[in-house]
């Protein structure tokens, strides 16, 4: 065996002990995510759902002024978009207080 091969199985050993030793080593593996929140989960999914009933208000209010639907069907449309609006609103003004509560409770601790 010559010198060059000599460093080339020598540098084949040090890549395979330094990818190996990492990967097979009795350490605890580190976490590279912290675990999912449900309640943080679902006020974001609430806000996005807000901002969509808060688009379809607008686009309703844009097709009655462009006269491509009717009076009777705007007034049912529009009023059921905002209990819609206003059911969401209260959800996260709910979710706001405990995660805030939550926040205090585990930042005191």
């Amino acid at each position: 065996m010559t010198g060059a091969n000599f460093l080339q199985l020598i540098l084949v050993v040090l890549i395979l002990m330094a990818v190996g030793i990492p990967l097979f080593s009795k350490l605890p593996p580190k976490r590279l995510f912290k675990p999912l929140d449900p309640d943080e989960e679902e006020y974001k999914h609430l806000l996005v759902r807000k901002e969509e009933v808060l688009l379809a208000i607008k686009e309703l209010e844009f097709d009655f002024k462009t006269d491509k639907i009717s009076k009777p069907d705007f007034e049912a449309l529009h009023h059921k978009l905002e209990q819609e609006a206003m059911a969401f609103l209260e959800k996260i003004d709910d979710l706001e207080k405990q995660l805030k509560k939550r926040n205090k409770t585990s930042g005191a601790a």
